[in-house]
């Protein structure tokens, strides 16, 4: 399977990378480890998380509140969004 970031998840990401570097230099290479941890279970195991709304199923990263957005298309994972745990998403997307 192959993951694709959209645009609204880079931004997503850029923001928050840019929150964390305002609180310590070092978390925002931690932020962009746990994102890569994520991809890689997604990618082990794409059915295996819970669909939260419509087909958008997420993944909570260790260590920072947020979860990876994605949907399933063909043979595509895409990450459309990276939220806040807080944040309800039916409002965001």
């Amino acid at each position: 399977m192959y993951i694709e970031l959209s645009s609204q998840a880079l931004k997503d990401i850029e923001e928050i990378l840019e929150y964390y570097s305002q609180i310590n230099q070092k978390l925002p290479a931690k932020f962009l480890e746990r994102i890569e941890e994520a991809k890689s279970r997604i990618v082990n195991s794409e059915l295996g998380f819970e669909i939260k709304y419509k087909s958008i199923r997420t993944v909570l990263l260790k260590q920072f509140p947020y979860h990876l957005h994605y949907v399933l298309k063909d043979d595509q994972i895409i990450i459309i969004a990276v939220l806040h745990s807080r944040i309800n998403p039916k409002f965001y997307l």
